[in-house]
């Protein structure tokens, strides 16, 4: 149970060649603040990537919406189904302020 929660490193995509497959050929949908891109892999776990572009805002909103994202994945990679890679790019504009407010965006579109 100890380990259960934990984001490991084989957990993200870290490679540029990885996030660029993804972003290709997976499936893309977008939500109000957030622009997912979902493929299918064959690891038998699921994987995230995260992109904060710098037109966004400065370095500490970019890391917080960063933290935010994992956050959730972390709490909530157990209940989303299948084994897939998932990319999440943070949209320009309106962003959340909240941690909550940003949980139920994620669970509308991810569970």
């Amino acid at each position: 149970m100890k380990g259960l929660f934990r984001l490991t490193r084989k957990e993200r995509i870290a490679l540029p060649r990885d996030f660029r497959g993804v972003m290709k050929k997976g499936k893309r949908f977008a939500s109000k603040n957030f622009i997912f891109f979902l493929r299918e892999n064959e690891k038998g776990y699921h994987r995230l990537g995260i992109v904060a572009k710098k037109e966004i805002g400065p370095a500490t909103l970019r890391n917080r919406m960063k933290r935010y994202l994992r956050e959730f994945f972390r709490l909530n990679k157990h209940r989303i189904k299948g084994a897939s890679d998932l990319i999440i790019l943070i949209k320009k504009g309106s962003l959340p302020n909240r941690y909550g407010e940003a949980e139920e965006e994620l669970k509308k579109v991810l569970i």
